[in-house]
């Protein structure tokens, strides 16, 4: 049986970004992205939903406006801004997110997921606060 992202699950994607559809000089090469699904204070996030019941080896091409980006990665956008090594989004950001793998995480890494979500009022350090943490 194939493993699906669903609550609770470790997911590892590889992402490529770009300001074109297709091309995605704004990544070197994917980057990789871990987290825990479904474990926001408020939630899934659309970032979340549209992964959602998406397997190993599954793509997923989004093309998203810079105003869009916030509302779209929710508690994710720090990270993902980190991680893209982005301060300024570009006026258009297209994504290729793979689905790498999709594994049971371990009651101590959601326990560690959960508790980091709740810090910063719930937005797991991505808040922008300036305090350092992602």
């Amino acid at each position: 049986m194939t493993a699906i992202i669903q609550n609770l699950k470790k997911v590892n994607l590889a992402i490529l970004a770009g300001s074109e559809a297709g091309q995605y000089g704004l990544t070197a090469a994917p980057v990789v992205f871990e987290f825990i699904f479904g474990i926001g204070a408020d939630g899934l996030e659309p970032f979340e939903v549209a992964l959602s019941a998406k397997s190993p080896g599954e793509n997923l091409l989004l093309t998203l406006t810079a105003d869009e980006v916030p509302q779209f990665f929710g508690r994710f956008l720090g990270p993902i801004r980190h991680l893209l090594g982005l301060h300024l989004f570009p006026p258009t950001l297209c994504l290729q997110i793979i689905v790498k793998s999709v594994v049971d995480a371990d009651n101590r890494e959601v326990v560690k997921a959960l508790a980091k979500s709740t810090g910063h009022s719930g937005c797991g350090g991505s808040c922008d606060c300036g305090c350092g943490s992602l």
